[in-house]
């Protein structure tokens, strides 16, 4: 039960933060998202005292948080990968074709990408198909650049990183998420050529940046975009038409 709110100021805003009993609260908890204002969920009986210390505790915390969400809900996607009845490859959409069958499989064929089997499975189809041509367009980037800057990584893994796109560890194992195969082909061979670096310096060091330069002069756009980009690569899910 709602039973009143604080407000908060920051410089000359203010920010109203509505306190809520629960039963079943066993601590006062702090909750800030986009799907109502700012709350705090307090056990019953907690005084307006403690309840002022503690968001006065977190109050930064909290104005950090409002303002995330503030240029989260700004965001508008500018790639059109929410267009149904496609899928993207290499920063290119390409037509689903859908087709009656038992078996739920995804195959490319002649810029197409047929989709056989239940509807309900379709999904699933396709993003196994996803991690399956990542899987080989990543590998075959990393044997041809590696060969071309003398490195050798022992083994790729295909991941479904949402945030985190590629990475490294001691044995030479290099992890991809297969969502880079939605972006265009020369992200994907940064991101690459960036982790086959790490083989040689496994850090982010002076070195490493220096090493990245030469391999990969043009690093930096790639870069840009996947800050850019990214976050609609993480979001990103298959839709059919219809």
């Amino acid at each position: 039960m709602k039973r009143s709110s604080v407000l908060l100021r920051f410089g000359d805003d203010p920010l109203e933060v509505a306190v809520r009993e629960s039963a079943r609260a066993r601590r006062l908890t702090i909750k800030v998202s986009t799907d109502h204002p700012p709350e705090v969920v307090v056990p019953v009986g907690t005084g307006q005292r403690e309840i002022a210390r503690v968001l006065g505790r977190n109050r930064d915390w909290i104005a950090r948080k409002v303002e995330e969400l503030k240029r989260e809900a700004a965001r508008r996607p500018l790639l059109g990968l929410d267009h149904p009845g496609v899928v993207w490859v290499g920063g290119e959409p390409l037509p689903i074709e859908r087709r009656k069958g038992s078996r739920s499989v995804a195959e490319l064929r002649a810029g197409r990408l047929r989709v056989n089997g239940p509807a309900a499975e379709a999904e699933g189809a396709i993003r196994r198909w996803y991690r399956r041509e990542a899987r080989r367009r990543l590998t075959e980037v990393a044997a041809r650049e590696g060969s071309r800057l003398g490195l050798r990584a022992e083994r790729i893994a295909v991941r479904d990183a949402r945030t985190r796109w590629g990475s490294c560890t001691t044995r030479g194992t290099l992890s991809f998420s297969w969502r880079l195969l939605i972006a265009p082909a020369e992200v994907l061979e940064y991101v690459v050529v960036h982790e086959l670096c790490h083989l040689r310096e496994l850090n982010h060091s002076p070195a490493f940046w220096a090493l990245l330069a030469e391999a990969y002069p043009g690093w930096r756009s790639r870069a840009a975009w996947l800050r850019n980009h990214g976050w609609e690569l993480g979001e990103y899910r298959p839709r059919l038409a219809g």
